[in-house]
């Protein structure tokens, strides 16, 4: 079983990437830059703003088909006002969490439909669920439309025999987290959960490796939730 993981050098992607390895996935990570610390991982460069450059990392790979991806790259913007709106921000955050993510689908769909019953996990959001707590609305928007994405794909790709679903984590406990975020918001936060604290990394990558796996035959089109509590969906 292989495994693509774009964004996968930093947070859940690298969490994943690393998971899988160990479970015997063959893994391939993609990301702009290779981690110093990472060398056991095969790593394929990719830039998910540039159409030729998603193009030729599926030319790279050099697979005949392609059983997983996961699309985990994504970046933010800080809050503020509507009245400060930044195209070119707002461009940025578009471009790399929704317009990658419908580049690389694209790329990788003759690779998915090649493996007969390819799987697809998109890392959304909380936020795309409700709202975000700490981020812009860009990232917001960005997020919510990976959802519209999943559900038209899954119900184009079911003939191929691709399933393709979201997992949406609240914060999740890494160093970069911590960093910056203050601790007296963090705590503010953990307190609003139900079950009292953030999630760990291997809570939301367990989700994932189970979306990929065998163990999933007909589930499509769907948003996981992982959240703790915090937004509970009728």
């Amino acid at each position: 079983m292989n495994s693509i993981i774009i964004g996968g050098t930093s947070g859940i992607g690298l969490e994943t990437a690393r998971y899988l390895e160990k479970k015997g996935y063959e893994v391939v990570i993609g990301s702009r830059n290779r981690r110093k610390d990472e060398d056991r991982i095969r790593f394929v460069p990719i830039d998910v703003t540039s159409e030729s450059s998603i193009e030729n990392f599926f030319y790279a790979i050099d697979f005949d088909h392609i059983d997983s991806l996961i699309y985990s790259a994504g970046v933010t913007t800080k809050q503020k006002s509507i009245r400060d709106f930044n195209v070119e921000e707002y461009r940025r955050v578009h471009d790399v969490n929704l317009l990658g993510a419908i580049l690389t689908l694209k790329y990788a769909f003759p690779l998915l439909k090649k493996a007969k019953k390819g799987k697809v996990v998109i890392v959304s959001s909380f936020a795309s669920r409700t709202y975000s707590q700490l981020s812009g609305f860009e990232y917001t928007v960005s997020k919510a439309g990976l959802s519209g994405l999943v559900k038209q794909l899954a119900v184009e790709w079911a003939q191929e025999g691709i399933l393709i679903n979201n997992v949406h984590p609240s914060m999740v406990e890494t160093p970069m987290l911590r960093e910056t975020v203050e601790a007296s918001v963090l705590q503010e936060i953990e307190n609003s959960i139900p079950l009292g604290r953030i999630a760990q990394p291997e809570e939301v990558v367990a989700a994932i490796e189970f979306l990929i796996s065998t163990g999933n035959s007909y589930i499509t089109g769907a948003g996981l939730d992982i959240n703790g509590g915090q937004f509970l969906s009728g």
